[in-house]
């Protein structure tokens, strides 16, 4: 198993800087994290003309730095997702290491499970990156506890049917006694952004 380690901030600057052509730069406004950005440009590059990469494209020696945050996701035959890679920091967040489980079994309650599934389905069948940005509301407090932002970014061995899902995901604690919750916990939460790339 491949472990991810190291630490990154949301204000740490990625120094791998592609050559993305000026819509993949104008579709990256839409992602409001640098790393996330930084990811989506990465995988707009290796997608060279194709309308998206390989996971043989995908090096993780050129993005160090956003390993932590990454996740491998294999979309299987019969529609099911299953963890083949969780970064260190996502790991941590979720509180459960998840690697080799399907989402459906590990995903918190059925409309949030729901949502998450939705957002890989749609995903993998546009064949088009997806970025997402949800608030986890407080049940008690009635305000928002934790904010996650993803990016799915589907792979494709053959250059047409998806096999993989390149996923970073971050997340931003207003409460800090939610850290390490987020597959133990079912949370009221809102999407507040939903953008196919």
């Amino acid at each position: 198993m491949l472990i991810m380690t190291g630490a990154t901030t949301p204000s740490a600057p990625i120094p791998y800087e592609p050559g993305s052509g000026s819509a993949a730069a104008e579709a990256a406004l839409a992602i409001t994290d640098p790393r996330l950005r930084q990811a989506y440009l990465y995988w707009r590059a290796k997608a060279a003309g194709r309308a998206m990469p390989s996971r043989a494209d995908i090096d993780p020696i050129e993005i160090p730095r956003l390993l932590p945050d990454v996740m491998l996701v294999d979309v299987l035959s019969d529609g099911r997702y299953r963890y083949r890679l969780i970064g260190t920091e996502n790991s941590q967040a979720h509180g459960v290491n998840a690697t080799g489980r399907y989402l459906d079994e590990v995903l918190p309650g059925p409309e949030y499970k729901a949502h998450v599934l939705g957002l890989y389905d749609e995903a993998v069948a546009a064949r088009r990156a997806l970025y997402s940005e949800c608030l986890f509301i407080s049940p008690r407090r009635r305000e928002p506890e934790r904010h996650t932002k993803v990016l799915f970014m589907p792979l494709a061995e053959d250059g047409a049917q998806v096999n993989i899902v390149f996923v970073m995901q971050v997340f931003f604690y207003l409460d800090q006694a939610t850290r390490n919750r987020h597959f133990i916990e079912a949370r009221p939460y809102k999407e507040i952004a939903h953008v196919l790339l």
